[in-house]
């Protein structure tokens, strides 16, 4: 048990200096997409940078695959994510009174492996692209190619998925957290030139019908929201915080005499001063 009035008082003030931290912080924050475009098998050498995302299948058997990116720089170095999100609304299906109308189905969500660029292609069309855009035949017009038009699994973009929803009518939806998805954040934050975002597939996206239309960067009129991120992260303490209580424990704790030990100390100190002044 600690007696000494000095040890008392610097335990007390490291406490104090420790701020009751807590050992972790929760912490979330929603970051929208940085980067967003879509490449569509009808139009193979277009790019869709400023205008709606669009995946799926339309009525000519044409696919269309979304691709956006987040910066995440804004997450501390180190944090632990826990868990992870996509919010994304649908802007347009087809219209139920031509072609069959529209076909619900999954939408999966897919870690990119290669870099791509956005464009600046606007309209349902798009755009010719240029150099360095992203388009189905190429994910850098002039600089590289997908592995096979619209991108290969395992190649150009993961194997599986990370996380996957049921799109059918106009609204708001989310993809939510998984292990592999939190994962996939995690490796972003802690290597940030492997974050080349996500790519939309439908899973039934050789059927007619599917195609959907998202909101993007550049939706136009500006009136839908990109996708958004949404991460929760914990931080971990700054070194040192923890650990200075603890030593001023163990410190006072080898520092407080012992029974009778104050006794002898002085008795030893008196002993030397007859001979020694300068040592007490």
């Amino acid at each position: 048990m600690l007696r000494n009035p000095f040890c008392i008082t610097i335990i007390l003030a490291l406490g104090l200096l420790s701020g009751g931290a807590t050992l972790c912080a929760q912490n979330e924050v929603s970051l929208p997409a940085v980067a967003a475009t879509s490449i569509f098998a009808q139009f193979p050498d277009n790019d869709f940078g400023s205008t709606t995302l669009v995946a799926g299948t339309n009525a000519n058997y044409n696919p269309a695959r979304a691709l956006f990116s987040f910066d995440l720089s804004s997450i501390p170095a180190g944090a632990t994510i826990t868990q992870v999100s996509v919010g994304i609304t649908e802007t347009q299906h087809p219209d139920p009174d031509q072609h069959g109308g529209p076909v619900d189905s999954n939408f999966d969500l897919y870690p990119l492996l290669v870099p791509w660029g956005q464009g600046s292609g606007a309209g349902k069309d798009g755009a010719p692209a240029e150099a360095g855009d992203a388009t189905w035949n190429s994910n850098q017009l002039g600089l590289a190619s997908w592995s096979t038009p619209g991108g290969q699994a395992g190649v150009d973009y993961a194997s599986n998925p990370v996380t996957t929803t049921f799109v059918s009518g106009l609204g708001f939806y989310v993809w939510g957290s998984t292990e592999d998805f939190v994962a996939a954040a995690q490796g972003w934050l802690d290597d940030p030139s492997t974050n080349f975002g996500l790519i939309m597939v439908s899973e039934t996206e050789y059927t007619p019908g599917t195609g959907r239309r998202f909101g993007s960067i550049d939706s136009p009129g500006g009136s839908v929201a990109p996708p958004v991120l949404t991460v929760d992260y914990i931080v971990a303490p700054e070194p040192g915080t923890g650990l200075l209580l603890l030593i001023g424990i163990l410190a006072c704790a080898n520092r407080s005499p012992r029974r009778g030990s104050s006794k002898r100390a002085n008795l030893r100190c008196s002993l030397k001063v007859a001979s020694h002044p300068e040592v007490c």
